[in-house]
């Protein structure tokens, strides 16, 4: 039985231990959320999209690279992007146009900007799933303390520990919505740019 109440006890002190950290992290995550969110306002307000001018310039540096005059087709690649991930994409591709194995180099870019692309969601997709569990912690922590300052009579204490509880809920719940938002948003942006990318190396081959 003593050794019962020990394990208990001692659960007890780690899960109220946890509770200051627990509330840092997630202040922590609210304000990386809203840095996030800001970088998606910042990207929208610069993002285009104009086909037609990368298909026109796709077609004048097809008939360039026919003629083996790389030069033109690079410089006329160069000024086909229409947002920044696509301009990088076709910056980097052109140093490869002259290459014999250009079909082998294109599709490692390819590979690479994938790879780029899922490491520029990490930061949303992780805060998406992580800030509503820390936001949990924070509600069940609070709860023991708040269930004994009741036992025993001591409303102030069942009050501030309930409004910890609370506070830590709505957060979790608000971090995770824009985090998640964030990263609906951008997953679609960048799918639309592999997209784009897919079609330049596949028109070039």
């Amino acid at each position: 039985m003593e050794i019962a109440s020990g394990i208990i006890g001692l659960m007890f002190v780690i899960s109220n231990s946890l509770l200051y950290p627990v509330i840092i992290s997630l202040l922590i995550l609210v304000g990386v959320s809203f840095i996030i969110f800001g970088q998606l306002i910042s990207e929208y307000a610069s993002r285009s999209r104009d086909l037609h001018r990368l298909k026109a310039g796709l077609k004048l540096a097809r008939e360039n690279i026919e003629f083996k005059n790389f030069k033109e087709a690079s410089r006329v690649l160069s000024t086909s992007g229409s947002n920044f991930l696509l301009e990088s994409f076709i910056k980097d591709l052109t140093a490869t146009i002259d290459d014999a194995n250009f079909s082998i180099e294109a599709e490692k870019l390819l590979q690479d900007y994938e790879l780029r692309i899922s490491h520029e969601l990490e930061v949303p997709r992780l805060i998406s799933r992580i800030a509503p569990m820390i936001g949990l912690m924070g509600t069940l922590i609070p709860l023991g303390p708040a269930l004994m300052g009741l036992s025993s009579g001591n409303i102030e204490a069942l009050a501030s520990n309930l409004a910890i509880a609370f506070a830590t809920t709505v957060l979790g719940i608000l971090t995770g919505g824009v985090a998640y938002a964030v990263l609906i948003v951008k997953k679609r942006w960048y799918t639309q740019d592999l997209s784009d990318m897919e079609y330049v190396v596949e028109v070039l081959k």
